[in-house]
This record gives C-alpha cells, sequence and structure tokens, in this order.
C-alpha cells in the first residue's frame, strides 16, 4: 500500500483520534482487555480532574486571567471534552468484547455523528491552542515591548477561530458518518465517504491535508517558536519558558508515535497502533493538567486553595457536629 493509500486509508476507515482501529493487537486475552481497560480509565479520570481543576483555577484567581492562561483554558475544555466522549465508548467496547453501537434508529445515527465529529474536533482544537500558546509565549518573551499585541479582541477571535476551524474541518465527517449494519452488528462509521469526495484523488488530498494540519504544521511552527525562547533567554528565566520545553518534549512524545504510524503501514497489524493511540489520548491529561500543575507556582497554589477550601468545608462541618453534641449533652436532665 503506497503512502497515499495509507493515509486515506487511515481517514476512510475512521483510524483517527476517536480510536475505531482495527488491529490484531486486539485479542480476546483477559489479561490484555483489563490492562486496556485500566489504560482507559487512568486516563479519564486523569483528564477529568486535571483539566476540571486548570478551568477552576483559572475561574476563581483574577490573577491568572491572562492571555496564555485563557489558551490553556481553552486546550482544557477540548482536552476534557474529548475523553468524555470517547472512553465511555471504547470502555463498553472493551467490557462487551464487541464493537457494536448500542443504540440504533435516528438516535443512534446523531450519537455517532456526535462521536466522530465532537471527539475529532476536540482533538483539533487542542492542538490549535498549543500554537497559540508558543505564538503568545514568543511575542511575551522575543517581543517584550510588543506584549499588547494579543488584545482582547483577538484573544477571543483566536479561541472562537480553533472551534471554527476544527468544525469546518471536520464538516465532511459529519455527513459522512453513521451507522452501518454487518450482520447482527451495528457499527459506527464513515459509512458515506464517496458522497463526501467523489474522486479518489480529492479523498486521497483530503487524507494529506488532514495529516499536515493536525500534525506536521504544529510539530514545525511549535518547535520553530519554543526553540527560539530559550536562545532568547540566554541569562534571563521564566516559569512560562521554561515549561514551553516540557510543553515542547511532552508534545513530541504524545504526537509523533501516531503521527509515525499513518507513514509506517506495518504498524496498522501491530499493537504499535495501539500503543501510539494510547500516548495521542494521554495528551488530554499531560497537556495542560499535569505540566501546569507541576510546573507552574500558580497553578499549585491554586490547586491548593481549592483543596484546603474544601477540606475547610469538611472541618467546619465536623466542628458543627461536635457543637451540636455538646449543646444537647447540656441539656440533658441531671439524672441522664
Amino acid at each position: 500500500m503506497s503512502l497515499t493509500s495509507n493515509l486515506t486509508f487511515s481517514v476512510t476507515c475512521n483510524q483517527t483520534a476517536q480510536g475505531q482501529q482495527n488491529s490484531t493487537c486486539i485479542s480476546d486475552s483477559t489479561a490484555e482487555r483489563i490492562s486496556k481497560l485500566c489504560a482507559y480509565c487512568v486516563i479519564l479520570l486523569g483528564s477529568l480532574f486535571g483539566n476540571t481543576f486548570i478551568i477552576i483555577i483559572v475561574y476563581k484567581h483574577q490573577d491568572l486571567r491572562k492571555t496564555i492562561n485563557y489558551f490553556i483554558v481553552n486546550m482544557a475544555v477540548s482536552d476534557l471534552l474529548f475523553p468524555l466522549i470517547v472512553f465511555p465508548v471504547q470502555i463498553t467496547q472493551l467490557v462487551t468484547e464487541s464493537m457494536h453501537w448500542h443504540v440504533s434508529g435516528t438516535l443512534g445515527s446523531i450519537f455517532c455523528k456526535l462521536y466522530i465529529f465532537t471527539s475529532s474536533v476536540s482533538l483539533f482544537v487542542s492542538v490549535q491552542s498549543l500554537m497559540w500558546i508558543a505564538v503568545d509565549r514568543f511575542v511575551a518573551v522575543v517581543f517584550p515591548m510588543k506584549l499588547g499585541l494579543i488584545s482582547s479582541k483577538i484573544r477571543k477571535i483566536a479561541i472562537a477561530s480553533t472551534w471554527i476551524v476544527a468544525g469546518a474541518f471536520y464538516f465532511p465527517w459529519l455527513l459522512s458518518s453513521g451507522l452501518a449494519e454487518y450482520g447482527n452488528i451495528t457499527f459506527c462509521s464513515l459509512v458515506n465517504i464517496q458522497s463526501i469526495f467523489p474522486s479518489r484523488e480529492a479523498e486521497q488530498g483530503y487524507g494529506w491535508l488532514y495529516v499536515a494540519l493536525c500534525f506536521l504544521a504544529p510539530l514545525f511552527l511549535i518547535t520553530i517558536l519554543y526553540s527560539a525562547i530559550p536562545i532568547t533567554l540566554k541569562r534571563g528565566k521564566n516559569t512560562y519558558a521554561d515549561t514551553a520545553v516540557v510543553v515542547l518534549v511532552m508534545f513530541y512524545i504524545c504526537v509523533i508515535p501516531y503521527t509515525l504510524s499513518l507513514f509506517i503501514n506495518s504498524w496498522k497489524s501491530s499493537c504499535a497502533h495501539f500503543i501510539a493511540i494510547i500516548m495521542l489520548y494521554f495528551s488530554s491529561v499531560v497537556n495542560p493538567s499535569i505540566i501546569c500543575l507541576s510546573f507552574v507556582e500558580s497553578y499549585r497554589r491554586g490547586l491548593r486553595n481549592i483543596v484546603c477550601y474544601f477540606c475547610g468545608m469538611q472541618g467546619n462541618k465536623r466542628a458543627k457536629r461536635e457543637r451540636i453534641t455538646l449543646k444537647e449533652m447540656r441539656n440533658l436532665p441531671c439524672e441522664k
């Protein structure tokens, strides 16, 4: 299979971020299924709590409402949306040992379209948010006198554009996705792709565009921008600049294996493809939750405040119960 047909196969068979891969790595082994189930649950819980904390921290702390943090929140929303949509379906398929789509009829078709479309849009929004974060750090470090270049208006347009561009790019998948019957099993997949791409060349062109916009171009742009930051800060120190290096490395680790799997045909029928997809999924936990909560002091302080707030609530409830108990004891008759 040629490279272009490999990309087309990847798009038309929906072997993309939503993880509907057909690999020999998926077997009936109980240990293997449990391992995959544990991996999905860990990523789901990590993304749920990590990204939720990021959103709450920025919302609660006025000093964190800066341009970069708005982009981080935008990425946290998309990273939170992705596992909430994808993993319940993946976990259900693992538990039932079947790719069967359990909702039928018109409602099932609507859920199928939203599953494929929204999960793909979420991934593309996260990638665009990473690029905007890189642009913001580049301007702040390399051109500090033009720090206000990304104004509040531009920031709102940029955030809105991440969802609009992603929605427009994956709109063909929304139209062509649906339910397909194979015997007694109903699958959710791209079933009417020929109506969107009448020729094989158009389909292949879309596959190339998908890889270029979602993986190759972001890798190239983020590398260039983040490479300029440490060069500019030879003697200075900046928390976000230090974090930028970690972001770049983790982005490589999470994205490059899946990018390579689109080009290496032998990976399609091996566990390497599944591992690449798991690492791609893991990016929803790494960026921004783990990096921000681990390397940025303001986020760690915000997390401590949230934890202390809930601990304080529990302490107040316990103290209130103790006061009520003492009061009741004082009101007891002497003989009791």
